[in-house]
């Protein structure tokens, strides 16, 4: 694989002077971020599935709505299992992604099995996944996706609620409480 851009900038990053907190952060994300390719989505399901998400379970990815694009197809892959005569393992990720050769973008996409796919930028956006640049950070189970979003109230950002679950729970505590779904 070549050189991971997103990868040399996340360490670049990491090597800056920051107040120790940021340092933390920033030196986890580098250690974190593991170069990863997504393939199209017809190279993980079948025309039939596909036909199943797209038109029967309605599965529909926005522009600029990456995370929640993501979850939802975890989500209805959860749900239609058995429709979808699906059994591998699905994992809500969140990382970056290369945008249009100039910088990295915080970015969620989907890992199946051992293969990751795009669908915001392959569905929404009309891109060959084949030809972008990704990095993952996390990757969650189907279970932790659901709780972290009851806990959050919110798509995404879910890395960084993960950091601070571990690292600063303070801070994830703040962000739990300020979810009017917990009040």
């Amino acid at each position: 694989m070549e050189t991971n851009l997103i990868i040399e900038e996340l360490r670049a990053r990491a090597s800056l002077d920051w107040n120790p907190e940021q340092k933390a952060w920033f030196d986890q994300q580098a250690k974190d971020a593991r170069p990863v390719e997504c393939v199209p989505m017809r190279d993980v399901f079948t025309p039939e599935q596909l036909h199943f998400l797209f038109k029967i379970a309605g599965y529909k990815t926005q522009q600029k709505m990456c995370y929640k694009n993501a979850a939802d197809l975890i989500q209805i892959i959860e749900q239609w299992y058995f429709i979808l005569d699906f059994d591998l393992p699905t994992k809500y990720v969140e990382g970056y992604a290369y945008c249009y050769g100039l910088l990295p973008i915080e970015h969620a996409f989907v890992k199946i099995g051992d293969k990751y796919i795009d669908p915001t930028f392959e569905r929404a956006l009309h891109r060959d996944v084949r030809k972008e640049m990704y990095v993952s950070c996390i990757e969650l189970d189907p279970e932790t996706l659901a709780r972290y979003q009851l806990e959050t109230g919110f798509y995404g950002e879910l890395y960084v609620y993960d950091y601070m679950c571990k690292n600063r729970p303070e801070l994830a505590a703040q962000i739990r409480a300020r979810n009017p779904h917990n009040r």
